[in-house]
């Protein structure tokens, strides 16, 4: 049976319509493609909460947040804690950041309005549950310590994965692992592994996105691979498919 994600529930549909304005600091972000959203489950069966940084060019695309090459990382990180569907994903940013995560993109992200509209997503996406919430990236990990309500939770402030120290990334990760299976209860259908990463990340490590994480009617190809790539210093997206459909 064909799977897909039928869209947001009511209160999350009417959260999203009055996201926050991002035009103060518009020189900051790629907004024209508009905001990205959540990836996942918004059902209140949600395990784990993800946390990352902004959308790429594949999101953009996609309209799911992590679904390019660092959303597939992040889809093995949670395969190996047998988890299948039971996860929501947002971003601290609901449109792609230009430039670094730097000092004035922490500013941003604590603008009154940008974080109290965040912290009520999050708010609305933890229920009882929710076994952990993981960070991915510094702005991430900044997005629990404004979060009056992340000390509720265990947190695991993880590397991002497209950081470019693979090694460390991996160490990281692999730190984190054990708590986390302790913590995380498999999903029906999820296998967890008790294997831990090398140095460098293999095949296996990088898992495609599930056909009922994205909008109904996307070919059946996405969800793997890098697809799409912005058009150096403009808002313009090549899209390239990764097979042919069918």
């Amino acid at each position: 049976m064909l799977e897909w994600d039928p869209g947001p529930p009511p209160a999350f549909a009417n959260h999203f319509e009055n996201r926050p304005n991002y035009t103060p600091w518009k020189k900051r972000f790629r907004m024209a493609w508009g905001p990205i959203f959540y990836r996942g489950r918004l059902d209140g069966s949600a395990k784990v909460i993800v946390i990352g940084q902004d959308p790429a060019t594949d999101e953009d695309v996609a309209r799911r947040t992590l679904v390019g090459d660092a959303g597939q990382k992040v889809q093995g990180f949670l395969s190996k804690l047998g988890l299948v569907r039971s996860y929501a994903m947002v971003n601290t940013f609901l449109y792609g950041l230009k430039g670094q995560a730097d000092t004035e993109a922490r500013q941003i992200s604590s603008a009154p309005a940008i974080k109290a509209w965040r912290n009520t997503l999050l708010d609305m996406v933890a229920t009882p549950q929710t076994q952990a919430v993981l960070a991915f990236g510094a702005s991430a990990q900044q997005v629990i310590d404004l979060w009056p309500n992340g000390h509720n939770f265990f947190v695991a402030r993880l590397t991002h994965p497209s950081a470019r120290d693979t090694a460390a990334l991996l160490q990281n990760w692999n730190q984190s692992l054990p708590a986390l299976r302790q913590r995380v209860t498999p999903d029906a259908g999820g296998t967890p592994s008790n294997t831990t990463y090398g140095t460098s990340f293999k095949p296996s490590d990088i898992v495609r996105i599930p056909a009922r994480d994205l909008p109904f009617g996307v070919p059946q190809w996405r969800g793997s691979g890098d697809t799409a790539a912005r058009t150096k210093g403009k808002d313009a997206i090549t899209w390239m498919p990764t097979a042919a459909e069918g």
